[in-house]
């Protein structure tokens, strides 16, 4: 059994009510979902500081293992500089594939 929670000291006299436990998971999901959030708004934010034009060089050929654009989305959706997806993806401590979903 858990000794002791967050917020609720093990052998108080008052000890947790089934409803105090249920608030208290409520309200850490509500933490939880509003930095979710933020975190979305600020990936979304990453992405558009990296445009595909951000990789473009004063080459007008492709060269082999060099930036290109990336399509992170559906149709319609703009694309973004390949590398700044992985960027994302360490910071974040998920993998390429993660980051590009996010």
């Amino acid at each position: 059994m858990i000794d002791a929670l967050a917020g609720f000291e093990a052998g108080e006299a008052d000890a947790p009510t089934a409803s105090d436990l249920l608030d208290s998971i409520r309200s850490e999901r509500a933490v939880e979902n509003a930095a979710a959030a933020r975190q979305l708004d600020l990936a979304a934010r990453w992405a558009d500081l990296h445009p595909p034009e951000s990789t473009h060089t004063a080459a007008a050929f492709e060269v082999r293992g060099t930036e290109h654009e990336e399509p992170i989305a559906g149709d319609g959706c703009p694309l973004v500089a390949e590398f700044c997806v992985a960027e994302l993806g360490t910071v974040l401590g998920i993998s390429t594939t993660a980051a590009k979903k996010l």
